[in-house]
């Protein structure tokens, strides 16, 4: 006998559904899409045991004759694909004809659909087995009822987590299909409790506050043409960042995808506006021509690839960093801070003037300066008042009191200032009266020889000064006063760091600008005269990202007069 042999279709089925169902989240997301791809408008999902014991996906699209019905359940089988070009040109949701006949291979399956009200068609299957077709009276659509998953592969079901992590899973893949069809209802039931409920005919802001909760409330809704790209969705606010990626969502012609280019993107428009390892909320939508995306080219088609990558990830850095510098408002104490945090009483010392001077100073208030605070780009700026602790500034506007760390706003606006020079070619330069020299050492050498190009756009004019020595000449106007190899030997560090984890240019002169500005930045616990705090908040309105420091934490917030009178009891 020879030693290549066919294997039997089921032996092939359940190789198949290795592939395609991974656990009850992988057969709703398929089955989903079949019931988009059929035009339904109303979708149900339907869950016991997590999606364990049973999974029922019922729709109300064009449904299915019975001999389409039968055809269905073979392998390849598909209404999706014609001839070969069709492959390079996908526009369904599905199309590989495997996620029935997959599904069914482990697992118990009942089909019913319906081309029409009335008769429709019901068909059972065992472990891939049909061993019933039945008549069946039912309105137009297809329900899909799949129990005991894995039953006839016991060491895959053994591998499915506890009910509330498998639940957890599907929740979070019928949330993204909401997202992405506000035009559709959805529902979403588990042991006949409704987790998710979202009526059709929602605007995309409507769906995401029903999907993502009180988290949409800040999120800015953008849509732009980049050449045969659009990129549309929902940018949230840096401010609500967290460590979980589960607030974001990337679709490409309407699939969800898990794709590197468009989080790389997403990430180089927040990045010097959250923390690292800190990821905002978005929804993200990209459309393009079909034959510009290569949607075959994963089992789950989770993945896709782009014929211009560089293109679609540029579109989308540019589209959304520009929402992000047109959203301006101050966010609030209660929004930055737990509930936990919030106002309490406080006990009342005996009355003191507040103190300007340094650090145990007992100076009266100075003045306010007669000016008006300036107009910025996004309107008057709030009145600079005092400090506290040399380290806050407080300010007034019409909605209430307004509260800035002084070095974390002073960060933003050297950031932004130095960062648009280098990118402009060159960054204004302080010269040394006498050069400095500083020895590097030896790993340190390389890494200046590398970025020298890209430390001189910043300003720093350094350049060898025999084999483990470098003259510094220069250092960027706006680290005035800096130790100059104390600030070329950060520079250094965090190039470093970078290019070890191959990062673009782009992100190295960020990091690199990142470094220089905190390095230059005024610190706390520094006295401010009334003048200077205002010109400081005057420059941070006219900044274009000016809710956040470079490193992603918060530069102001406010509070407002509603609620002092309610800490108060005026409310």
């Amino acid at each position: 006998m020879g030693k290549i042999r066919v294997l039997d279709d089921h032996v092939v089925n359940r190789i198949a559904a290795g592939e395609v169902v991974e656990r009850p989240a992988s057969v709703v997301k398929e089955l989903l899409e079949n019931a988009l791809d059929a035009g339904a408008t109303s979708v149900g999902v339907r869950l016991e045991g997590g999606g364990r014991d049973r999974i029922e996906v019922a729709d109300d699209g064009s449904g299915m004759g019975r001999d389409d019905a039968l055809l269905a359940l073979e392998r390849h089988a598909t209404s999706k694909l014609g001839d070969p070009p069709d492959l390079i040109r996908i526009t369904t949701m599905g199309f590989r004809g495997e996620a029935l006949p997959s599904i069914a291979a482990v697992s118990t399956v009942f089909l019913r659909t319906a081309e029409a009200d009335g008769a429709g068609t019901e068909i059972e299957i065992r472990a891939g087995r049909i061993v019933a077709v039945r008549d069946v009276a039912m309105a137009r659509g297809t329900t899909v009822i799949v129990a005991r998953l894995f039953h006839n592969v016991p060491a895959r079901r053994k591998f499915l987590r506890s009910e509330g992590t498998e639940l957890a899973h599907v929740a979070r893949v019928v949330s993204r299909f909401a997202l992405c069809r506000p035009d559709v209802r959805f529902l979403l039931e588990h042991a006949g409790r409704a987790l998710l409920e979202a009526p059709r005919g929602e605007s995309a802001v409507e769906r995401a506050a029903h999907v993502l909760g009180q988290i949409a409330r800040g999120m800015s809704p953008f849509d732009r043409r980049v050449g045969d790209i659009r990129v549309h969705g929902l940018a949230g606010r840096p401010a609500d960042a967290s460590a979980k990626r589960d607030a974001q969502a990337c679709f490409v012609n309407g699939r969800l995808v898990q794709d590197r280019v468009l989080h790389h993107a997403i990430g180089a428009a927040y990045e010097n506006t959250t923390p690292r390892g800190q990821h905002a909320p978005f929804v993200l939508f990209v459309e393009l021509p079909a034959d510009a995306v290569d949607v075959n080219v994963h089992p789950q088609k989770a993945e896709v690839r782009f014929r211009a990558p560089t293109e679609v990830h540029d579109a989308v850095r540019d589209v959304v960093r520009g929402t992000l510098a047109g959203g301006r408002s101050i966010p609030a104490f209660s929004e930055l801070v737990p509930a936990r945090g919030a106002w309490r009483p406080v006990a009342v010392a005996e009355p003191r003037a507040l103190a300007f001077g340094p650090s145990g100073g007992r100076e009266s208030a100075p003045a306010p300066v007669a000016e008006e605070p300036q107009a910025t780009r996004s309107g008057v700026a709030p009145r600079a008042l005092a400090q506290i602790r040399n380290s806050y500034i407080l300010a007034e506007d019409p909605e209430g009191l307004v509260i800035v760390d002084q070095h974390a706003a002073h960060e933003r606006v050297l950031f932004e200032r130095l960062l648009g020079e280098a990118e402009r070619g060159r960054a204004s330069v302080q010269r040394l009266a006498f050069p400095v020299t500083v020895r590097l050492a030896a790993h340190e050498m390389p890494v200046f020889e590398d970025e020298i190009g890209e430390l001189h756009r910043l300003g720093l004019d350094a350049a060898p000064f025999g084999p483990d020595t470098v003259r510094i000449d220069a250092i960027p106007a706006v680290a005035d006063g800096i130790d100059p190899a104390e600030l070329l030997r950060e520079l250094l560090g965090e190039a470093a760091s970078v290019r070890t984890s191959t990062a673009g240019v782009e992100r190295l002169r960020h990091r690199l600008v990142t470094t220089a500005s905190c390095k230059a930045a005024i610190k706390i616990r520094r006295r401010l005269t009334v003048a200077e705090m205002q010109a400081l908040i005057d420059d941070l309105f006219a900044a274009d990202n000016p809710g956040t420091c470079p490193h992603g934490r918060p530069t102001i917030f406010r509070l407002s007069v509603e609620e002092m009178e309610r800490a108060f009891r005026r409310r």
